[in-house]
């Protein structure tokens, strides 16, 4: 027979629901702020001119800022792995759609940069009617002529 005591089990574990609720909070706060501080970085990396009223930053390209934003989502989504394994349930919800909202905007980012750097090719123009006559008749009954 072991003499060792088991360890009482609770239902409950984890963070405090106060605690929680105050760590999803702040983490939320600290997301924000290093996502526009990532954004601004990597917008101004590529050449965005933000004190320039008469800058023509219509080729900048976006790819850099949205890379930043999806690995900054990534790491979002791997404190939300952590905060579920320390049984912080509201911080994981919190931290997992935070980290989901950083991926599409990414997501939407990219693709949108793709089709400005890969615009469809221009469809031949309108050359009108294959036959321009009606019955082989005269001018009056031919198109464009």
């Amino acid at each position: 027979m072991s003499t060792a005591h088991a360890r009482p089990t609770s239902g409950r574990s984890g963070l405090h629901p106060l605690a929680d609720v105050v760590l999803a909070l702040l983490l939320l706060a600290l997301d924000a702020g290093v996502a526009l501080i990532t954004y601004l970085y990597a917008l101004a990396q590529a050449g965005y001119a933000f004190f320039d009223a008469g800058a023509d930053n219509s080729d900048v390209s976006m790819t850099a800022p949205a890379v930043g934003l999806a690995v900054l989502g990534l790491a979002v989504l791997a404190t939300a792995l952590l905060a579920g394994r320390g049984r912080a349930i509201v911080t994981a919800c919190g931290q997992t759609l935070a980290g989901l909202a950083l991926l599409g905007v990414a997501a939407v980012a990219l693709v949108l940069q793709y089709h400005d750097d890969h615009p469809p090719a221009p469809e031949p123009g309108y050359s009108g009617p294959q036959t321009q006559c009606l019955s082989g008749g005269d001018n009056s009954e031919c198109h464009g002529s």
